[in-house]
């Protein structure tokens, strides 16, 4: 189509006002101080210290998203399995982030899905945060449930019975306080027994640290007169949020609710060279983590005694301790006040840490208030950064062969993941029909 002069002139003018603007543009955006990689840091790592428990990141980070790094020559094979905390869903990937399997109950979307089993056969056992445990067979039919405040961590042993943490609140000090119990659940989901850390106070008072103790914290703000009790000798009425040491929480109109301890954690011990000659450290034993004490301890099977308990001033918060086939214990070091998370193994007679795995710089792997570690057949470990809606691969010498980031995002944030576990191909792909449709 032919253009008449005063349509180019008309055209002209335009492009001269749009190359102006564009001039204005870059004068303005060198006008501005650019912020530093450490600045950046450092301000996301406040805002982290500072939020409570939520189901969202900071932000989506852009449009990157699934498996964004594999190398298959040293990644250990499997399949991947995490719930997505938005929704009553369970996902099952495969190594390039494919979603081969899916369980979904809608029934249960009145809260978190915080954690799901995998079963022999497909079967998904789920922890519907605060609300009950159910299991679904492969097709998502529902099996059984069994109302409970559970969250956290559900394990099986192998007897078929399972043992699952559930939240209790009492009143202590005058005041609500969360704790904590081990429900041990037989195959069909009945109560066979429970430890509570409640009714084991004096037990645990006598035989861990007691330096970031729920009682040593509020003494010490009463007396230094941060927040007053409204009745004397009492806990401070008056939430106060102490990263690291102190959980508290405003339940509306109703007082203050402290969380003692957090259990977020309950393993098995498995059969090593060290459980044949320390009967600490027996198979079968439990194996516990208390993130607001900074501590991992660990119950004997039967009569629930603490046999040993490590950690205060060296962890902080942390999460998923399991014991390795070396006997080291693997642990997912959050590191809310120093401000970078770590994983760390323990060797558990020496307290000495023989393996680490930090970023660099440190504080680009930071998970104040989730996360988890696996180690593989193969030597790697598996680390769910689960504040970022992350999961990476990396080798013992700390190089990474894999990387995910969580595909959901929601209000313009990526969703969280409390924890995603690796399970092996021989036991998913006897049941698995997308396998069997290739």
């Amino acid at each position: 189509m032919d253009r008449g002069p005063q349509d180019l002139e008309k055209f002209r003018w335009k492009g001269h006002v749009l190359i102006a603007l564009a001039v204005l543009l870059m004068l303005s955006c060198q006008g501005e101080r650019p912020q530093s990689k450490t600045d950046s840091l450092e301000r996301r790592l406040e805002k982290l210290r500072s939020v409570p428990y939520t189901s969202l990141t900071e932000e989506a980070g852009g449009d990157t998203s699934g498996v964004i790094l594999y190398d298959p020559g040293r990644a250990w094979p499997g399949y991947n399995l995490y719930c997505s905390r938005t929704s009553p869903e369970a996902f099952l990937i495969d190594m390039g982030g494919v979603v081969v399997h899916r369980w979904s109950y809608p029934q249960a979307d009145d809260r978190v899905w915080d954690y799901a089993l995998l079963l022999e056969g497909g079967d998904l056992m789920v922890l519907n945060k605060f609300v009950n445990v159910f299991k679904l067979d492969k097709h998502s039919n529902l099996i059984w449930e069994q109302p409970a405040e559970v969250h956290h961590d559900i394990v099986q042993d192998g007897d078929g019975t399972f043992y699952v943490i559930q939240r209790e609140t009492k009143t202590y000090r005058g005041v609500e306080v969360r704790f904590a119990s081990i429900l041990h659940l037989d195959p069909e989901g009945k109560m066979l027994g429970r430890w509570s850390t409640h009714d084991s106070l004096d037990e645990i008072t006598q035989k861990f640290d007691r330096r970031s103790f729920l009682d040593i914290i509020l003494d010490s703000l009463e007396v230094d007169g941060e927040v007053e009790g409204e009745v004397e000798g009492t806990a401070p009425q008056t939430a106060k949020r102490i990263p690291g040491k102190l959980e508290a929480s405003k339940m509306g109109k109703r007082a203050t609710v402290y969380d003692y301890f957090h259990l977020n954690t309950v393993t098995l011990l498995p059969e090593t060279r060290l459980s044949k000659e320390d009967s600490r450290f027996a198979e079968g034993n439990l194996l516990i983590c208390l993130r607001n004490v900074n501590q991992i301890a660990i119950l004997e099977r039967m009569s629930k005694e603490i046999t040993w308990v490590w950690g205060e001033g060296i962890l902080e918060w942390p999460h998923h301790p399991t014991m390795l086939a070396n006997g080291n214990i693997l642990i997912f070091d959050n590191g809310i006040v120093r401000g970078y998370s770590k994983v760390v193994e323990v060797n558990p007679l020496s307290g000495a840490i023989e393996w680490e795995y930090t970023a660099s710089p440190p504080p680009a792997f930071f998970s104040p208030r989730k996360g988890s570690s696996q180690r593989l057949p193969n030597g790697n470990t598996l680390i769910c950064e689960g504040d970022d809606g992350r999961t990476f691969e990396v080798t013992s010498g700390g190089e990474e062969v894999w990387d995910w980031l969580n595909p959901r995002v929601e209000e313009g944030r990526r969703v969280q993941v409390y924890r995603m576990i690796r399970y092996p191909r021989d036991e998913v792909e006897t049941w698995l029909d997308y396998v069997e449709n290739l």
